[in-house]
């Protein structure tokens, strides 16, 4: 049990630094290889609309295939993509890197969110993955230091180098753990493939939980594409410090993950989704009235994390009840939808966003009232979806 929620964790990990550590640094990157703001932004977007991309294909192949294949080729991508960003002399090259970290990151998250239920049933898979969630929260708080420390000693080249080192030894680690499997007698055939997509997104309980995950992540990114240069620019901040003060918010996605995993012995998802809810409406009632306090900012980010803590192993239970023997399938749909259009959406809206912090609260209360509404689809849904 232990060694695969560990392995679980690491792979959670891959795609969670390669996209959190270059976000303090993005100055740093627009400064290095001539960019615009907008345009070091879309850097980081090409690697969320590549993974959200090859999530597609990664998740049938997957529950054909299994584990090991798809974990081996992942792995070997991600690498060469990581190094080609640590020698990267122009943007064309950096970019070429991002889009290769995408696809290759794509194998690592969706086994990391399929490879507990393999393995553990029952109460010993709700407290695996509540622990897979917590340790994602760690490393969200870790990354953003991690990235400007590294950044500040060694350039945004040489934290390249440290991440290719450490996906190497994920790589050795899981090839150690990873057994291959007997291929399943599923046919992919693309027409087949996308009729199935389409028959899930049809269904209305499957699109209000994959809004769980596609809601948070849509605010996550969003903030987290614009606040380094509000910090920078509105307070003065240097990219260390940046750094430093991004994992203030991600705190709050740690106690996110805390709370899920202790309550989720007592009380439903349902209700802990419920219960975590107004959270938003106090992020956005504080970036009205403290908008000229840096820390004030930080907190009300950190709100934003606390819920997307909490709904993240609550949508990861759910949608696995919802489609058991599919579950890489059903998580790449989410994915691939997640990053494909919210990540693309999370960019455009940040060139629309100023320094008026006004019009992020309007956005966290319009997105506060589309998660209420998939919630109320569910529990209405509730008796068919547990009988599912």
């Amino acid at each position: 049990m232990y060694l695969f929620t560990m392995l679980a964790v690491l792979l959670m990990s891959c795609s969670q630094l390669v996209s959190q550590v270059y976000m303090p640094v993005l100055p740093d990157i627009a400064d290095s290889l001539l960019l615009s703001n907008s345009m070091s932004q879309a850097m980081i977007i090409s690697y969320f609309i590549t993974l959200g991309a090859a999530q597609l294909a990664v998740g049938p192949l997957r529950d054909k295939y299994g584990d090991r294949p798809l974990f081996i080729a992942g792995q070997m991508i991600l690498l060469i993509g990581t190094l080609l960003c640590a020698v990267a002399p122009d943007s064309s090259t950096f970019l070429i890197g991002r889009i290769l970290q995408g696809a290759g990151s794509a194998s690592p998250v969706l086994i990391s969110r399929t490879l507990l239920a393999q393995h553990l049933s029952g109460a010993k898979l709700k407290s695996a993955m509540a622990t897979v969630a917590i340790s994602a929260s760690v490393t969200a708080i870790v990354a953003p230091l991690l990235g400007g420390t590294l950044s500040s000693w060694l350039g945004w080249q040489g934290l390249s180098v440290v991440l290719a080192t450490y996906y190497l030894f994920i790589t050795v680690f899981g090839m150690s753990l990873l057994k291959a499997s007997k291929p399943q007698p599923i046919a992919i055939n693309p027409l087949n493939l996308l009729r199935h997509y389409q028959s899930m997104v049809s269904c209305q309980v499957f699109l209000s939980l994959a809004s769980l995950k596609w809601v948070p992540t849509f605010l996550y990114l969003t903030l987290q594409l614009h606040l380094p240069f509000l910090l920078q620019d509105r307070f003065g901040f240097t990219t260390v410090q940046t750094g430093q003060a991004m994992m203030l918010p991600m705190v709050g996605l740690l106690l996110g993950a805390i709370f899920a995993k202790v309550l989720q012995r007592h009380v439903s998802y349902l209700k802990i989704v419920l219960w975590l809810w107004p959270a938003l409406l106090l992020s956005a009632l504080t970036f009205v009235l403290a908008s000229d306090s840096a820390l004030a900012i930080l907190l009300a980010y950190a709100a934003i994390m606390l819920v997307f803590g909490g709904y993240f192993p609550s949508y990861m239970h759910l949608i696995g009840l919802l489609h058991p023997n599919q579950a890489g399938t059903a998580n790449a749909l989410v994915g691939a939808i997640e990053l494909l259009i919210f990540s693309v959406v999370a960019w455009l809206v940040n060139q629309w966003l100023t320094d008026n912090t006004h019009t992020i609260a309007l956005l966290i209360v319009l997105c506060a009232a589309l998660l209420l509404v998939s919630w109320q689809t569910i529990r209405t849904q509730r008796p068919h979806f547990e009988h599912i």
